[in-house]
């Protein structure tokens, strides 16, 4: 009888996720790994550990699979066969274990390493795919990892320029030399210290100028309430990384992929249906659609966590700000996403949130009171290559209790 084996794609899929969380640009950053290797005394993982990962459990289709003695044996044995293909990891001889088949060299020597088989490519659409550029830039050295940084102000949006890991410095030194055009755009090319360089450069410029900006409105935000206020960002839930349910603990793993930050996986609108106005008839036409998220779902996900005085949200976004009567509330609906794997779920979608606190806190209040009565107009900010421009069309009439705009996000940060 034949072995069993993965489909072509499937297999390439799973060499790449296995190589990836055990290549050099994601093990030392990976604690939960790290800390399982430590724990070996062979240095190798369970390989239905790995098989329990999320990114793999979409991959192999385990869509039952929770835990890692869930996996079943004969899905060890296909995938033990594939990763034996590779030439930058080991399994053991009874197909359970996995590891690297190389030491990690000291981070000294391993960043210098990183550093020169990397480029930055810019400017790239926000809702590039890191699959799409492997494919795009594997036509010219084989690629390791893509990465997709976030901004340096705003954590929740891709910065613009993807880093590409080739697996030798003369690669993409080559690559350096290409001109090349992706998306309609012609690429800027450049040594990844380069692009260190400036990010460094923008870190510090963003931190002076905050340091200027809380220093002018000090006074003026001891007049606002503080910590009521959470932002969320909507995206449409995958069938390999659905969300668990509201509030439950999901323990660390080895899905830091491009650093985690979560820029990587779907950006731009998640909505599928544009709805001009939220009035009584979209409610009713709408309230059973899943793909369709309203206010009224929005308020019934999160006065779980407390008292919701209003939903700054319009269907046609995917982002919005809650505003609770007490801060406690806010606290646990932060908490609660943090907990839960991706976020909260809200339909067929993930709300990742995150506290609004100092300039954005001050900010927003500030726009709610001198703006109250007033039209409400819908100078919000969105992001395009790396950079900050207003957009967006001239909002409804006004709405009580919601500012004019929204805070600038470029300002908004968590609390030191």
């Amino acid at each position: 009888m034949a072995t069993p084996s993965l489909g072509e794609d499937t297999a390439k899929a799973v060499l790449r996720q296995v190589e990836f969380y055990f290549g050099d640009s994601n093990l030392p950053k990976d604690d939960f790994l790290k800390t399982k290797i430590n724990e070996s005394e062979d240095d190798m993982v369970s390989l239905a550990l790995i098989c329990s990962f999320s990114k793999m459990r979409g991959h192999l289709n385990l869509t039952e699979v929770k835990k890692a003695d869930d996996v079943p044996d004969c899905t060890l044995k296909v995938v033990a066969q594939t990763l034996r293909t590779s030439s930058s990891l080991k399994v053991s001889e009874d197909g359970k274990k996995v590891g690297r088949s190389t030491k990690l060299l000291e981070p000294e020597e391993l960043i210098e390493q990183l550093d020169s088989r990397t480029i930055a490519a810019s400017p790239l659409e926000l809702n590039v795919q890191r699959e799409a550029l492997e494919a795009f830039f594997g036509q010219y050295a084989k690629v390791n990892s893509v990465r997709l940084p976030h901004h340096v102000v705003q954590r929740m949006y891709f910065c613009g320029t993807a880093l590409i890991e080739f697996s030798a410095a003369e690669d993409a030194q080559t690559v350096l030399e290409q001109s090349l055009v992706y998306g309609g755009a012609e690429l800027e090319l450049k040594p990844k210290k380069d692009f260190d360089v400036i990010r460094e450069k923008e870190a510090e410029e963003f931190e002076r100028n905050r340091s200027i900006t809380t220093s002018n409105s000090s006074n003026a935000e001891e007049k606002y309430p503080k910590g009521l206020l959470v932002a969320f960002k909507l995206k449409s839930a995958s069938a390999g990384d659905s969300a668990e349910q509201n509030g439950s603990d999901e323990k660390k793993t080895a899905e830091n992929e491009n650093d985690k930050e979560k820029v990587d996986d779907k950006h731009g609108s998640p909505i599928d249906k544009v709805v001009e106005k939220e009035n009584k008839s979209s409610i009713s036409i709408y309230k059973d659609d899943m793909n369709v998220v309203l206010r009224e779902d929005l308020k019934d996900v999160f006065e779980k966590f407390g008292t919701v005085k209003y939903v700054d949200f319009r269907i046609r976004e995917d982002k919005g700000y809650i505003r609770f009567e007490q801060p406690e509330a806010a606290q646990k609906a932060h908490a609660a996403s943090a907990s839960a794997k991706g976020g909260l779920v809200v339909k067929n979608f993930i709300a990742n949130v995150e506290p609004v606190t100092g300039v954005a806190e001050s900010e927003y209040w500030s726009l709610l009171r001198d703006n109250q009565g007033k039209q409400r107009v819908g100078n919000h900010f969105h992001w395009r290559g790396g950079k900050i421009n207003r957009g967006g069309k001239r909002g409804r009439d006004g709405e009580n209790g919601s500012p004019r705009g929204r805070p600038n996000e470029a300002k908004r940060a968590r609390a030191a």
